[in-house]
């Protein structure tokens, strides 16, 4: 089935080159001729352009099939040499057999001299058709090392592709572990102090992981903005439940969310990191979320009161991986902001749709 595929796919390449050169073979024929369309005009073009213009393509195809191809392949100078010298001698073969044999009045007939007939010789038809085949080699090679180039340029695109995707899952992993690292740390500290809140915190952390495992490590795939809010909004109850303080934490969504989309699991790194390296339990000083969904961007912020000691001294690799993540799916199309003093710390990102 294969084998027929490709025969097929050959033989719809060969004929497809053969109408395209021929079309311009008598297009350029007849552009260029400044004589009447008469019979004898006629049958020179159809010799020329249409005989020898099909001898030509033959050869051009032969090139581009072999030995131009072997020679992308291995790089063989002397055997890319040595198969156009003999390429081009057999052409020239060929058509001096052609034209001796069928058109020899038309195309190797030079003149009279008295009665006689002078008709070029093999070494002189050699030499005038040379230029010909030469031209018609060369312009195999462009062809050939055109589509090669797009082909690579293809397969370059598409291990890019291929890395960034892989990239992009394995920022993802590491992404989900430390969430679902703290997470679990904070249903551990319900468990510990006997809260009835621990059913709740299990079954958010049970809708949050199903959000996450949903989500396709592929770059270009997109969830809607209003299930990322979601999603985001269970991470903030499940913290607020760990932290018993539901005024600790305020998020405000404004603009017309609509059927925006956006990057999935993207936002909860910076609020993540908010709680992780911040204050979350003084109302005072709240962690303060804001999500605004404008026409041409989505802008999104969050601000947090530094702790005195820093609640993980290892320190995080959330918002490293956020910024890789960003260039990798956002390149170009994004702007993060983050600014640091003794006391608070400030992201704000913005997102282009």
């Amino acid at each position: 089935m294969q084998k027929r595929f490709d025969m097929r796919r050959t033989l719809t390449e060969f004929f497809v080159l053969l109408v395209i050169w021929m079309v311009l073979m008598y297009g350029m024929s007849l552009l260029t001729t400044t004589a009447k369309l008469t019979p004898a005009v006629l049958r020179s073009m159809h010799i020329h352009q249409g005989v020898f213009g099909f001898l030509n393509f033959l050869l051009f195809y032969t090139a581009t099939r072999w030995p131009l191809p072997q020679f992308l392949q291995h790089r063989r100078w002397p055997v890319l040499i040595g198969g156009l010298l003999l390429l081009m001698a057999a052409g020239i073969c060929v058509k001096y057999f052609i034209a001796g044999t069928f058109f020899a009045e038309d195309i190797l007939l030079q003149g009279k001299r008295n009665v006689v007939r002078i008709y070029s010789t093999f070494p002189r038809y050699a030499e005038r058709t040379a230029w010909t085949n030469a031209f018609v080699l060369i312009a195999a090679a462009a062809y050939v090392l055109f589509f090669s180039w797009l082909q690579e340029d293809k397969r370059r695109q598409q291990l890019l592709q291929q890395k960034q995707e892989a990239d992009f899952a394995f920022l993802k992993m590491q992404l989900n572990t430390h969430f679902l690292m703290n997470s679990l740390n904070s249903i551990y500290s319900l468990a510990l102090v006997r809260s009835a809140e621990v059913v709740n915190a299990t079954r958010t952390l049970t809708d949050i992981l199903e959000y996450m495992v949903a989500q396709p490590a592929v770059t270009s795939y997109r969830s809607k903005l209003a299930d990322e809010i979601r999603y985001l909004e269970d991470f903030i109850a499940m913290q607020r439940l760990r932290t018993g303080c539901a005024d600790c934490v305020q998020l405000v969504v404004s603009g017309e969310v609509g059927d925006h989309e956006i990057a999935p699991l993207l936002l909860v790194p910076f609020v993540e990191n908010a709680f992780k390296h911040g204050i979350a339990n003084q109302p005072a000083k709240p962690v303060r979320i804001t999500l605004h969904c404008g026409p041409e961007l989505l802008e999104f912020s969050v601000h947090n009161a530094k702790a005195v000691q820093r609640k993980d001294k290892t320190g995080g690799i959330g918002l490293h991986n956020v910024r890789k993540r960003l260039d990798l799916i956002y390149e170009g199309g994004y702007a993060l902001a983050v600014q640091e003093t003794e006391q608070d710390y400030y992201c704000n990102l913005q997102i282009r749709w």
